[in-house]
């Protein structure tokens, strides 16, 4: 007994698992894709999770907030104060935040 691995041993094995793959080809097909679906649906339920935080009145979002240089915050308000089309954007942002 040899104990050396030909390249002919591993195809034939390979043909092995081929053709006993192709039999449930189709089972394997729906598996792959109801945990596709199931996958997405987890990602979309955790995303739907993320968006009713918003809506509470803690959002995540007011915490970044306070990160903002007050410096940039002075340079804002001068331009704004300064330029009547910049006054019209920031009007039209706070109307319309989308």
């Amino acid at each position: 007994m040899s104990n050396k691995i030909t390249l002919s041993d591993q195809l034939n094995s390979l043909k092995i698992v081929i053709v006993f793959l192709n039999k449930y080809k189709i089972i394997l097909y729906l598996l792959f894709i109801l945990s596709l679906y199931g996958y997405l649906i987890l990602a979309i339920s955790n995303l739907e999770s993320g968006n009713t935080s918003i809506a509470t009145n803690n959002p995540p979002i007011i915490n970044t907030a306070q990160h903002i240089n007050q410096s940039v915050v002075k340079q804002l308000e001068q331009l704004q104060n300064n330029n009547v089309t910049v006054q019209s954007l920031f009007q039209q942002a706070r109307n319309n935040p989308f």
